[in-house]
């Protein structure tokens, strides 16, 4: 099997510089099979990829329509195949919304070329780069799916099946990236839980942090946040205060956050369009075997289920994970925290040594699963 050679550096003014530098890109294809190449090193004969974003807000198909004919036609010289990682922006959907999903082909009078699917395949295929030399990625759930219903149901506006060519693979990225990583883990626990939401604000973030100072909880965790422009101060003068631990990011040190915590509340990126996804927010907790609560999207806990991993109603209620309506989630969760929160340290610990068997096979499945195996295999 030939080595696979992918690169993220194929013109001088890379729209997607930011988030090729905010997301572990090497780790995600850490293997002795990948290469990491300039667009100027590829050979024609060797399984060139060229690395893009499918991005809710058009930013990709924007960069695809503004290429000169050099570009593609450098494409097509180098032989490069185009691989894709799509977190949740939904393919199939002229107005974005996967719940119309049933319906929408239903219709005769429907343009599916206004779908970003097939905007994608028309702009490549204008300029002779064919629908079999697309490669599909998703991180998150439901895309499989929605293209085998494709390809089994009549649809209405050509009087057919739509016969999908490019090729699809439903593997969260950052169980690859966490293949590879290795962690000290620690056991001092001292706090009930953390919150560390001081990176990028989201409402939804900033709201549980909220509930859980109502709720008087900040003291018995390890806290922060950033605030989302436009919205009041809940805290005030409190977030410096240090009584209510509020992390430093400056002195930010993973490890001893994970030493002396229990219960890690991840704060997942949330697009919402109905597809559930999970990234290195949760992916630490099982590194460090640690238990966790999950906010994002509806279905993370059912989707990381799916790929083996155990999650923790045995020990609180899980139904969180089922709630669309967010001030409903945020309070679920928030009451999960209170409750662990009237138990000692003692009490945490012991409940924490129940958990181990758990916990150990969490990190088990994540770091001996061989995931980047899959994507090399999916690419071959």
């Amino acid at each position: 099997m030939s080595k696979i050679n992918i690169c993220t550096d194929f013109i001088e003014k890379n729209p997607f510089w930011w988030w090729y530098q905010s997301v572990p890109t090497t780790g995600y294809f850490k293997n002795v099979s990948i290469n990491k190449i300039k667009f100027v090193d590829a050979e024609p004969l060797e399984n060139n990829y060229i690395l893009l974003y499918l991005l809710p807000n058009d930013i990709t198909l924007q960069f695809l329509e503004n290429q000169e004919k050099i570009f593609y036609d450098n494409i097509l010289l180098k032989n490069f195949k185009i691989i894709f990682l799509n977190q949740g922006l939904a393919l199939f959907h002229a107005d974005r919304d996967p719940a119309k999903f049933g319906s929408a082909f239903d219709h005769s009078y429907i343009d599916i070329k206004q779908h970003p699917y097939w905007k994608i395949c028309n702009i490549f295929q204008k300029h002779g780069i064919n629908e079999e030399k697309l490669f599909f990625i998703h991180s998150a759930d439901g895309f499989t799916e929605e293209i085998q219903e494709l390809g089994q149901r009549t649809v209405k506006c050509i009087n057919s099946t739509i016969g999908i060519k490019s090729k699809h693979i439903q593997l969260p990225l950052y169980l690859t990236w966490g293949q590879n990583i290795s962690v000290t883990v620690e056991n001092q626990i001292s706090y009930h839980y953390s919150c560390l939401y001081a990176g990028r604000p989201a409402v939804h973030r900033q709201n549980l942090i909220k509930s859980l100072w109502q709720k008087k909880l900040l003291q018995y965790g390890k806290c922060s946040y950033r605030r989302v422009p436009d919205t009041p101060y809940f805290i005030d003068d409190l977030i410096y205060d240090k009584k209510i631990n509020l992390t430093d990011d400056i002195n930010y040190s993973e490890t001893s956050v994970f030493r002396d915590i229990f219960l890690w509340v991840a704060g997942e990126t949330y697009i919402p369009q109905g597809y559930p996804f999970f990234t290195e927010k949760t992916i630490k907790a099982i590194l460090y075997e640690r238990p966790f609560i999950s906010y994002g999207e509806p279905g993370i806990l059912k989707y990381l289920r799916s790929f083996g991993f155990k999650t923790f109603s045995n020990w609180w209620d899980e139904s969180y994970d089922d709630i669309k309506d967010d001030d409903v989630k945020i309070e679920k969760i928030s009451l999960i925290v209170q409750d662990l929160c009237k138990k000692d340290i003692t009490e945490i610990n012991k409940m924490y040594a129940d958990m181990r068997p758990i916990l150990q096979h969490n990190k088990k499945l994540l770091q001996e699963t061989d995931w980047v195996g899959k994507i090399i295999e999916f690419l071959s």
